[in-house]
């Protein structure tokens, strides 16, 4: 009599309790994020063959062949981490250790270390993914190490801008036509001064008579308002002239004020005396805005045409302005300018802030003023940083009905001519236009104006959208990740761009897969090479951000596996006792 029922036992002995390390191993990792259970697959051993056929084969027991993970998908969790990350489906996150070895895991456990870099939850193994370009392409063929910016993105210059607004079709047209009378000094900042400076360069030229030049002046702030300062001194030809002094016909270069200036100002901001001159100011009133013509001339067009607003009538048949308004350089206002007068509730104004090559922040006021001529006919004003108001087109301001306008719109309140407006930071009244700001912003700042979206219905005047391409410099602040794994930057100017796209590996047999701790995967020959892919194609499932694939483990599963082992494992031993009882018997039984 043989003793391989001991051995039969004894091989059920230990192939139930690898399997009860596998269960406990399973159960131990259920709450580990992307661990994959494991199954013992069990063999039957045959020792021989007894009387030679196969019906008369005796077993020796069995033995555990191999120890099988299972992919399936695990459970899905919301975290609060944008950089979590989960494969919803098939594929491995692929990851690059220290030492330039590739791993493979589901764990999506992800963040960002001191270098920018997107590393997994040992900290040392670094994300692998594709550079992607503005439109999220990819820039690169081959997965590389996932670094995200933590420089500022550039600025964007403005180019482009769209308004969608309506302006009330119950504006009539104005009825208040004028000239100007007399001269008027005007004209510019050539470059830029600090609040709290007394003295500013500018581009003027006096026609009045000598010793009656303006005693003070309204300098734009470049936010849209205007302050009115006394005058100390007029430099022209490099000498010194009191108001009282300067010569009639003086190309003035830099003026004194008694105070200081109360805001810094910017090159190209408008400079002029506050009091202009009118043929008529019957019906102007307090308050008034006035399209002016700067030219005198009816007949021809005129790239010098301002918008202001009253702020007193007087006396004499002059009118005190709101706002500075530049002259030509080396020009002068002439008598007998256009002038359409109309009250300030007649005129609609929206702003928007555009940005110029430094990403600095410039207010855009656009001004929709009425013509003289005919409802439905509207002139365009804007401002740019506080310049002047100056008008988009050249065509003549007439005091007349003659048919000029920028923008149109027909009876059905639908625009029909004047749908793009150039607009620009550096107004035709400076000469010559300079290439650069002392800043260091490049010149000039164009805008495309889009009024496409523009409508004139019997509503008050209103603005929907006002858009604009342009941005200041920004840095990172947040992250999300879309379902192809791309990962966009959230930037603190608003701009969001896309930075890298993370790689995705799949296996023909993920279960030969060797197991390196830390939820990590390494090929080998029986899982063949990878696949290298990215989420959403082929066959890769797709990644949820801000979230982690929690464990397969079936703990109720795991429980009933543990009875069944545990039930083998002691009917094992039982083959033991027993064998070792018929054992005991014999030698017994033998004298």
């Amino acid at each position: 009599m043989g003793a391989n029922a001991l051995f039969t036992a004894v091989s059920g002995l230990n192939a139930n309790q690898t399997y009860l390390g596998v269960i406990g191993n399973n159960i131990a990792n259920s709450n580990t994020i992307g661990f994959k259970s494991s199954d013992p697959i069990f063999q039957n051993l045959v020792s021989q063959t007894l009387s030679g056929v196969s019906s008369s084969q005796e077993g020796l027991g069995t033995s555990v062949y191999s120890i099988q993970q299972q992919f399936g998908q695990g459970a899905l969790e919301t975290t609060s981490n944008p950089l979590n990350m989960a494969v919803d489906g098939s594929g491995f996150f692929i990851v690059q250790s220290p030492n330039g070895s590739t791993y493979y895991t589901r764990n999506g456990q992800f963040s960002e270390n001191a270098q920018g870099q997107i590393v997994d939850s040992t900290g040392q193994n670094i994300v692998q993914g594709y550079p992607l370009n503005a439109q999220g392409i990819s820039t690169s063929g081959t997965p590389q190490p996932i670094s995200l910016t933590t420089s500022a993105i550039p600025p964007l210059a403005t180019t482009t801008a769209t308004l969608t607004a309506n302006l009330d079709s119950n504006i009539s047209p104005q009825t208040t036509p004028t000239t100007t009378t007399g001269t008027f000094m005007g004209g510019y900042l050539t470059s830029s001064a600090s609040a709290g400076s007394s003295t500013v360069n500018v581009d003027m030229t006096y026609k009045g008579a000598t010793g009656s030049a303006p005693t003070s002046l309204l300098i734009g702030n470049g936010d849209g308002t205007t302050n009115l300062y006394t005058v100390t001194s007029y430099v022209s030809g490099g000498v010194t002239y009191t108001p009282a002094t300067l010569p009639s016909g003086s190309a003035v270069t830099s003026v004194t004020l008694s105070s200081p200036l109360t805001s810094s100002v910017l090159q190209n901001t408008a400079i002029s005396q506050n009091t202009l001159g009118l043929t008529s100011t019957s019906g102007v009133l307090q308050g008034s805005d006035m399209q002016i013509n700067t030219n005198g001339n009816s007949t021809s067009s005129d790239p010098y045409q301002f918008l202001n607003t009253v702020a007193s009538v007087n006396s004499n048949s002059t009118v005190n302005l709101s706002n500075a308004m530049p002259v030509p350089s080396g020009g002068s206002f002439t008598a007998g300018g256009g002038v359409i007068a109309g009250p300030a509730s007649d005129y609609y104004s929206t702003t928007i802030n555009v940005y110029d090559s430094l990403g600095n922040s410039l207010p855009m006021t656009v001004t929709f003023a009425p013509t003289s001529s005919s409802a439905g006919n509207w002139n365009v004003y804007y401002t740019i940083n506080g310049t002047a108001a100056q008008r988009s087109s050249f065509s003549t301001i007439t005091p007349t009905s003659a048919p000029n306008y920028d923008v149109q719109f027909n009876s059905n309140g639908q625009i029909v001519s004047g749908t793009t407006q150039t607009l620009t930071d550096v107004p035709a009244y400076v000469n010559p236009a300079p290439a650069t700001l002392q800043d260091g912003a490049s010149e000039p700042l164009n805008v495309a104006l889009n009024l496409n979206n523009l409508t004139q219905y019997a509503a008050t005047s209103a603005t929907t959208a006002f858009t604009q391409n342009g941005y200041s410099t920004g840095t990172l602040t947040s992250f999300t990740v879309d379902q192809n794994g791309r990962i966009s930057g959230l930037f603190s100017n608003g701009q969001t761009k896309y930075l890298y796209q993370v790689a995705l590996a799949n296996f023909i047999a993920p279960t030969g897969l060797v197991s390196e701790g830390n939820s990590l995967y390494a090929q080998s020959f029986q899982s063949g090479q990878p696949a290298v892919g990215v989420a959403n194609s082929g066959n890769f499932g797709y990644i949820t951000d801000s979230a982690l694939e929690q464990s397969n483990v079936n703990i109720s599963s795991e429980f009933t596996n543990m009875i069944i082992a545990q039930n083998a494992y002691v009917a094992n031993s039982k083959v033991l006792t027993t064998e070792n009882a018929v054992l005991t018997a014999l030698e017994t039984a033998i004298p």
